[in-house]
């Protein structure tokens, strides 16, 4: 092992967790080192997931607005096959500003970044391979692990991320769908779902549940329900099971229900959780290890 930098804290990415869990340790005074192995710092909530997707939503937030001030006296919908970017436009600059502000905060408490792909060596030493491919080894008594989550999608369904697509992938449809199915009803899932009925698209949302955002009090869960298919033109299909999604090869992806029922529809979502991004991170060096929903163990005390 190559001769290691000294620090108080590792952190490994930049989303907001880890920017937080930086900024904290600076205020106290220990020197950190940030590990990032994207060019940008801010993470899937910066790039790919939660700016960008409240950026889609205040466009569809706006045009529903728009329709019950004028009580659809004027006539308001979305061309067919409009450019899901056109819908953003705004989004880069919003993103810019998002990325610019965190990396002036880093810089103004002087955090040390290192642009890389970080692995464990054992529990306090960590490598990056740099960009260039060149490696540095750190070490800490104290390593946070921030690297986020991806889509967690089960093996039975073809996420191809042109007709099956998944909660990072849905942002790059070049044109809105007359119609979208969504697997899942958590709340992924079902800002998703509402974002893309309010703009026009038909959609159905498939579960296993019998209610979506079970973590929710029933009566808010029903007037969610009640709201997505009397208002927006939605469909819920609850304690419902897919066995089997496919596209047909022509024009629809045809999901199977357990029932027999087959849904169909333009575009599919599959927004059924996610799971920690470890890979590569070789965590069982460091004493760790990853459980069956794809998510790193903690001990009793967390």
């Amino acid at each position: 092992m190559s001769e290691s930098e000294q620090f108080d804290v590792i952190v490994i990415g930049s989303g907001p967790a880890g920017q937080k869990a930086a900024i904290q340790a600076r205020k106290a005074d220990k020197s950190v080192l940030m590990i990032e192995r994207e060019k940008g710092v801010g993470g899937a909530c910066v790039h790919r997931g939660t700016i960008p997707s409240k950026t889609l939503r205040e466009t569809a937030v706006s045009f529903s607005d728009f329709k019950a001030r004028t009580n659809s006296i004027v006539s308001a919908e979305v061309p067919a096959h409009v450019q899901v970017a056109s819908l953003m436009s705004s989004m880069g600059r919003v993103i810019q500003a998002h990325s610019t502000f965190i990396n002036a905060q880093l810089d103004r408490n002087d955090v040390v970044e290192w642009h890389g792909r970080a692995r464990f060596v054992d529990a306090n030493h960590v490598e990056a391979t740099m960009l260039s491919g060149d490696k540095k080894v750190a070490t800490a008594p104290v390593i946070i692990i921030a690297t986020g989550s991806h889509p967690r999608s089960p093996e039975s369904i073809p996420v191809d991320h042109e007709h099956v697509l998944d909660s990072d992938s849905i942002l790059s449809l070049l044109y809105l769908p007359k119609s979208m199915t969504v697997l899942g009803s958590g709340v992924v899932a079902s800002e998703y779902a509402t974002i893309f009925a309010a703009l026009g698209v038909e959609v159905t949302i498939i579960d296993k549940w019998p209610s979506p955002m079970g973590f929710l009090d029933s009566e808010l869960t029903e007037r969610f329900v009640r709201h997505f298919e009397q208002e927006m033109g939605g469909r819920f299909l609850g304690s419902s099971k897919v066995v089997k999604v496919e596209w047909n090869g022509v024009d629809a992806v045809e999901a199977t229900l357990e029932s027999g029922e087959v849904v169909s529809s333009e575009k599919l979502l599959c927004a059924l959780g996610r799971a920690a991004n470890v890979r590569g991170l070789d965590i069982e060096r460091a004493g760790l290890s990853v459980n069956e929903r794809g998510l790193i163990d903690v001990n009793e005390n967390l």
